[in-house]
């Protein structure tokens, strides 16, 4: 009898945390302008798959005969977990292809008085050899530096260059291919997105879309809160912590959500035009804000060609993919991946390259 009544317990705790990942999952399909908690749901997704994960361990061992629970758990949100955890075969460029990089430089790694460190992303980006490099928070600080130095380097190696200011954040594009247009598409404060319209022949034109969409609006002391919550909760007061987060993040999905509707109009006004849209979305591969901009027709170059999480934020404890990159039926993507080696900004930079295809 007591054997029956464990055996339930996990089938019972099993069944839980199935629904709980299946919630998060279709969490993606509803507004945050609906409904705000949605936008902190998404968040959750890697905890109710570990969850999963673990019952099904339990299972395994205790209760084999409701192990099937949480394996149709699992299958049911394939789809969801391939998005925030790819694994995909080796993908090598072929010859032709567009190298893109998009890049939250923090404002080229803040203020350093050192040279050697003041211009290790501008370093970086030389010696990348791209195509398209697309810049968000590109401004220096002072100001002025961007001017005197960091264009002047970059110049070299990217001949065609243009910026969007949306306030003081900087969107800019560095290219191989002349830069014939640009507008931005929608901005809140300091965020937003821009299009850069590039001329890759004498009658192809490349749409690139460089985001920035709404910030957490996470101080310093908000992010220790939550690294502190994470590592040593004993040590902190996760109900107020927990609440305060909760709603700045809440209230910024919100605006994100609306942004993505705006950028996903923008797309399907302008369907016809070969896309690349990257940048920092602020959010996870759970989200409204990704479904929305996927929904026109774009490909995730990282979900497709890219493999494990691919943590694009590198600060505290929030090892989260928020940088994207996508593209039109136009492209096929090629080795996507994140590039940890430099760490002079809180991001990580997003690297991948698209072959040209022919239309049909």
């Amino acid at each position: 009898m007591k054997v029956n009544t464990a055996q339930n317990l996990l089938a019972g705790a099993s069944w839980c945390a199935v629904v709980l990942l299946w919630l998060c999952a279709a969490s993606v399909f509803i507004s945050p302008v609906h409904c705000r908690l949605l936008g902190v749901v998404g968040l959750a997704f890697p905890f109710f798959l570990t969850g999963v994960l673990l019952m099904q361990a339990l299972t395994l061992l205790f209760a084999r005969r409701h192990a099937w629970i949480p394996l149709l758990g699992l299958a049911g949100a394939f789809f969801s977990i391939r998005a925030y955890i790819p694994f995909n075969f080796p993908s090598s460029p072929p010859e032709g292809a567009i190298k893109v990089i998009s890049y939250n430089t923090a404002c080229f790694g803040g203020e350093n008085t050192a040279a050697q460190e003041r211009h290790a992303i501008t370093n970086y980006l030389i010696d990348a050899q791209a195509d398209i490099v697309c810049l968000q928070e590109a401004a220096t600080i002072p100001f002025t530096r961007y001017a005197e130095e960091t264009l002047p380097m970059l110049e070299k190696a990217y001949p065609h260059h243009d910026t969007v200011s949306i306030n003081s954040n900087i969107y800019a594009v560095f290219s191989r291919y002349p830069i014939v247009g640009k507008e931005v598409i929608c901005h809140n404060g300091t965020n937003g997105s821009a299009a850069f319209k590039l001329l890759t022949g004498k009658t192809d034109t490349l749409l690139v879309v460089n985001c920035h969409l709404e910030s957490m609006h996470l101080s310093p002391a908000d992010r220790k809160s939550y690294h502190t919550m994470v590592r040593t909760p004993e040590e902190s007061d996760v109900e107020s912590s927990s609440r305060l987060l909760v709603s700045k993040i809440s209230t910024a999905s919100v605006t994100r959500a609306v942004q993505a509707d705006i950028v996903a109009d923008y797309l399907k006004l302008h369907e016809k035009f070969p896309v690349i849209l990257c940048g920092d979305f602020n959010d996870t591969p759970i989200s409204y804000t990704r479904r929305r901009i996927l929904s026109q027709g774009l490909t995730d170059a990282y979900e497709t060609t890219g493999n494990g999480f691919g943590r694009t934020f590198n600060r505290d404890a929030i090892c989260v993919r928020i940088d994207h990159m996508m593209c039109s039926r136009h492209f096929k993507p090629y080795a996507c991946q994140v590039d940890c080696s430099i760490n002079a900004s809180d991001h990580y930079p997003i690297v991948a390259s698209f072959e040209w295809q022919k239309e049909k």
